[in-house]
């Protein structure tokens, strides 16, 4: 028998957010599995931060489970949106507008166009406002992505799986 069990875990949460804001008592609680199981289980989600547990250490080293709370996190994972975590957790990636000029401008060098081209460009884009430069770099973004072949390949080969 598998003590880690997905299922379980699943219907751990469920339960417990049915229950929430209030803990349930895991000695009582959960007769349909096994009791070793469900405190596995249990400690298993404690650790990733989807449930808050009460135990006591007993005197025979046992640690019991006595009860467990779900978590914000917990019912963000249950929820078929992702809940408010999924909200709340947007990623900003900020690069400093010289950052962006001092990048955009290496390419144009390195570029095969005319000498006095290029010079007009990096004047351009040297006096461009930071929001002009910010749909600059988005559009930079999206045609360089457009112009992969094979995307998906070229992800998995950069973004360790």
């Amino acid at each position: 028998m598998d003590l880690l069990n997905r299922g379980i875990q699943r219907d751990l949460l469920k339960q417990l957010s049915e229950k929430y804001p209030h803990d349930a008592d895991v000695q009582r609680g959960f007769a349909e599995y096994e009791k070793r199981q469900v405190q596995y289980n249990l400690f298993y989600l404690h650790e990733h931060g989807l449930v808050d547990i009460k135990a006591h250490k007993l005197l025979d080293g046992s640690f019991p489970i006595m009860s467990a709370k779900i978590t914000a996190k917990g019912i963000d994972f249950i929820t078929d949106d992702g809940g408010l975590g999924s909200i709340l957790n947007v990623l900003t990636v900020r690069l400093h507008e010289d950052t962006l000029k001092s990048i955009i401008i290496g390419k144009v060098e390195a570029s095969q166009a005319d000498p006095s081209v290029k010079a007009s460009v990096i004047a351009k884009i040297k006096g461009l406002p930071a929001d002009a430069l910010g749909k600059l770099a988005e559009q930079a973004l999206d045609a360089g992505l457009g112009s992969i072949p094979d995307l998906t390949s070229w992800l998995k080969e950069i973004i360790p799986f």
